[in-house]
């Protein structure tokens, strides 16, 4: 009875809290049955789960093409045919606190788009929960997800099978690694929380604690090795205190990301380089959980 009134207690948070996953999780880890359904969860149990439940969802539109649309030919035939409708698809955002969707809005008040379709996802995790990447690779754009931990890019593997090849050109790599401000290798402290299943950089002190070692590229590398360009659409950092460092050598390279999200969850007082972004003709749209939202003045883009 002590154990249902401590979790009415906590439904109770979750409930001033609806848009926080985070929150959401972070409250409800310490139950046994909970942590061992996201565990399940995580390894492709909700992405099982959405196959059989969303993906039998779907929008019918009446208007059989948006201005997006460049076949002129089809446009007329199905606008002359009234039993001829677009069939678009119903999406659930998986986004820690809806970002995802927020940058999607921000999105659509530009016709001409001149960054290429790609998400850098640094602590991708699972790709999945909390995920600033997953929801726009299901909408075809390409993707490298970046993680430390094997059994968690494992999973993303899994969560993000089917969603990989719907578009031509579309790529999305999985990198077991961290980007950091050498190359080499990095010791890494490991969570044993299997909902958060965190990783951070510690000093080599020798203590007695679980860590891995991982490869690390410093920006430079990673960006050759993978040929990333110079505009492309979002960069998602969540590197747990390297965030601003690894910020500021994409900045220092000359890359420019249409958006950047930049996580500060375990950092509340960090510096967040807004000053500097705001300098390279970057501004601040939102502030989202933990999450600060960054759009480059797209007039600054040199064809």
């Amino acid at each position: 009875m002590w154990q249902f009134r401590e979790l009415l207690t906590d439904v109770k948070l979750i409930v001033s809290n609806p848009y926080s996953l985070d929150t959401m999780t972070n409250v409800l880890s310490k139950y046994k049955f909970f942590r061992e359904a996201v565990h399940s969860g995580k390894n492709g149990g909700f992405k099982h789960l959405m196959d059989y439940t969303l993906s039998r969802l779907y929008v019918e539109n009446d208007q059989p093409c948006d201005w997006g649309c460049n076949n002129t030919t089809n446009q007329q035939t199905s606008a002359a045919d009234p039993g001829s409708h677009w069939i678009n698809t119903l999406r659930l955002d998986v986004s820690s606190s809806v970002e995802a969707t927020f940058v999607m809005k921000q999105m659509q008040k530009y016709r001409h788009q001149p960054w290429q379709k790609l998400v850098v996802d640094i602590g991708a995790n699972d790709g999945l929960m909390s995920s600033n990447s997953f929801n726009f690779i299901q909408r075809g754009w390409s993707a490298i997800l970046v993680e430390p931990q094997k059994g968690q890019l494992e999973m993303a593997k899994k969560n993000l099978y089917g969603f990989t090849n719907q578009s031509p050109g579309q790529k999305v790599t999985f990198v077991e690694g961290v980007i950091s401000d050498h190359d080499g290798t990095e010791t890494m402290l490991l969570s044993p929380d299997v909902v958060s299943m965190e990783t951070r950089v510690i000093p080599n002190s020798g203590d007695s604690v679980l860590t891995i070692t991982v490869n690390s590229y410093s920006v430079q590398t990673f960006a050759k090795k993978y040929d990333v360009p110079k505009y492309f659409g979002i960069l998602s950092i969540d590197a747990e205190g390297l965030d601003v460092k690894i910020l500021k050598q994409w900045m220092d390279l000359d890359f420019r990301p249409m958006y950047i999200i930049v996580e500060f969850l375990h950092q509340p007082n960090q510096d967040t380089g807004r000053e500097s972004l705001e300098k390279l003709g970057y501004h601040r749209i939102g502030r989202i959980g933990f999450n600060h939202i960054y759009e480059y003045d797209i007039t600054l883009i040199v064809s």
